[in-house]
């Protein structure tokens, strides 16, 4: 016997280490009659993760998984309840763009509890990207739009963990940058590299949830490994960037980035996806919505 409880010393003082911490948040929590769980403020939250010495991605999976919530997600309950809350601060996902829909999607997860996302992107904002890009502002031009995505998550939820890959992916990429992704969000423009990137992901068995916008339409399609997949929606001619020759309002571009963040809030916590085998559409200048099956 190595330790009490047949414990390793390293893991007993973990144990105990993370006992402490729990009932530390229990009693910084509190209790309503609107929900049934206790739930503790996230600046409350980050002190008690700083004094036992935890990064706040963890500190927000302990708690999770002890049945205290966070103040922050108290709205979220119903439609997310707890241990949808739980498996979404476990889950980890890739999201590829950070332009119109990627900084939407982004946004939204973040705000949602997502607990561990990678984001790919190599560029830098240009003032054309202000009218739909929700990372930008007048202080970003000519500077990453990863960055920018760094500085807001920063703010937005500080128990979310971040991770930047700065460059354009390419299809050797992919074998690596997969690695443990739970789900990937396609969020790029135009449909060059979308092909290899629903390729690799069939391949490396991962599900994806791709969001397409030209003009005022859209469309978005959830694609699990072995499913067919919506590449004969995409516009031809358009390899090179949609916005270029049609534009892109934001209405459309924030739809669109809200439905596959919903999507990605089902299938990350078992939930039924609406758009698996299907493709929605959506057409923002007669208000035409379809959803067609694959």
């Amino acid at each position: 016997m190595t330790g009490w409880g047949f414990f390793p010393l390293s893991a007993a003082a973990d144990f105990m280490s993370e006992n402490d911490f729990i009932r530390a948040v229990s009693s910084a929590s509190r209790t309503g009659k609107n929900y049934p769980f206790a739930w503790i403020s996230g600046e409350d939250l980050l002190k008690l993760a700083r004094r036992h010495g935890l990064d706040p991605h963890t500190a927000q999976q302990l708690t999770l998984r002890n049945g205290i919530n966070l103040e922050r997600y108290l709205r979220n309950y119903s439609s997310l309840t707890l241990k949808t809350q739980l498996a979404l601060a476990c889950s980890s996902i890739l999201i590829v763009g950070a332009g119109g829909l990627g900084g939407y999607v982004l946004e939204l997860l973040v705000r949602s509890g997502v607990g561990t996302c990678l984001i790919a992107d190599g560029d830098v904002f240009e003032e054309s990207n202000l009218n739909r890009q929700i990372l930008g502002g007048m202080d970003h031009l000519g500077t990453s739009k990863l960055e920018a995505a760094r500085e807001r998550v920063k703010r937005i939820n500080p128990f979310t963990r971040l991770e930047l890959c700065p460059v354009f992916l390419e299809s050797s990429d992919l074998p690596d940058t997969l690695q443990g992704v739970d789900l990937i969000l396609d969020c790029l423009g135009g449909t060059d590299f979308r092909r290899d990137l629903l390729q690799a992901a069939q391949k490396h068995g991962c599900k994806l949830i791709t969001g397409f916008v030209a003009g005022k339409t859209g469309l978005a399609c959830t694609v699990y490994p072995g499913d067919k997949d919506p590449a004969a929606f995409w516009p031809d001619g358009l390899e090179q960037g949609a916005e270029d020759i049609l534009g892109n309002l934001a209405t459309i571009v924030c739809m669109i980035a809200s439905i596959q963040a919903q999507e990605a809030i089902y299938v990350l916590s078992g939930q039924k996806p609406q758009l698996r085998n299907k493709v929605l559409l959506a057409d923002l200048e007669t208000f035409v919505f379809q959803k067609l099956k694959l």
